[in-house]
């Protein structure tokens, strides 16, 4: 383990990122050119409840609101998903429904909704990203021109991402740092050159040394969960791919990270974790912790 915390465990991930300071850091690197330089950002609650009784509510990793009333959703994805592209409509079109209050009527609408903008971190390899940042809108197919432009996603592939250091800008050092930082051991001396108040914070708070003994133990247990999701994403492609049953491996995954997960909230309560500790430690519902 590195002197630094893993940017992709959950636990390094919410605990560096949710502070203003990093993340305005992350934002305007990401964003840059995409929206006026972002100044603050507040951050919202994470869990969308269901709408109807039948219908499926959602947990987001991180969400805040920019001063302009933007909204950024903020996920971190390891193992790849057969329809991940699917699942992120579905997390942008939650959003997008709550800008609505009950009641709603349209042609008193005096202003076009603020923007939305998704970024999801991909630390997985995906066959359907080919490069290290994929930016995605609503377009007219014909005309190649932008159609609606209150909804931009960002796809960052870090295993497509490699260093230039002959092109060492914010938004690279950030790619760098969410796929190498939990490996470092020193930084760099030209990325603190480059680096700007938040990524400077970054480093004092990702820095395991200044961690209190219970934030260490969690961030242990993050790094546990995600050694054995990254484990069996590579066994399901190797064992899948030889069988050429694409449908047999996802199974065969999902069934191990279940199996993985029961494995950990059982070795959490041995080690004295509460329930909602536990829920929050692996961003499952306090329900699905209890069964």
């Amino acid at each position: 383990m590195g002197v630094y915390m893993d940017l992709r465990s959950d636990y390094g991930f919410k605990f560096c990122m949710q502070d203003e300071t990093v993340m305005k850091s992350f934002l305007n690197a990401i964003l840059e050119g995409e929206t006026d330089r972002i100044t603050s950002v507040q951050f919202k609650n994470v869990e969308v409840p269901q709408p109807q009784k039948d219908e499926r509510g959602v947990n987001f990793d991180l969400l805040c609101t920019t001063e302009r009333g933007e909204t950024i959703l903020i996920e971190m994805q390891n193992a790849p998903q057969k329809f991940f592209k699917t699942r992120a409509a579905f997390y942008i079109s939650n959003i997008l429904i709550k800008q609505f209050t009950r009641g709603f009527k349209w042609e008193k609408m005096r202003q076009d909704i603020s923007r939305i903008f998704g970024i999801f971190i991909m630390g997985g390899r995906n066959k359907w990203l080919n490069k290290p940042i994929t930016r995605t809108s609503v377009y007219d197919r014909d005309e190649l021109e932008e159609f609606w432009d209150r909804n931009h996603n960002f796809f960052l592939s870090l295993p497509n991402f490699n260093l230039d250091k002959g092109n060492i800008t914010p938004k690279n050092i950030w790619m760098h740092f969410f796929k190498k930082l939990g490996t470092m051991d020193r930084i760099d001396p030209s990325v603190y050159e480059r680096a700007d108040e938040g990524l400077l914070r970054l480093l004092e708070k990702a820095n395991v040394a200044n961690l209190s003994e219970e934030e260490y133990a969690q961030y242990e247990a993050s790094m546990k969960a995600l050694e054995d999701e990254v484990d069996m994403e590579q066994y399901g492609y190797s064992n899948g791919y030889s069988r050429g049953v694409e449908d047999g491996m996802e199974k065969g995954m999902e069934q191990g990270r279940e199996e993985e997960r029961k494995k950990l909230i059982s070795n959490l309560r041995s080690s004295g974790f509460t329930n909602e500790q536990i829920a929050e430690l692996l961003s499952i519902t306090l329900e699905e912790v209890e069964k």
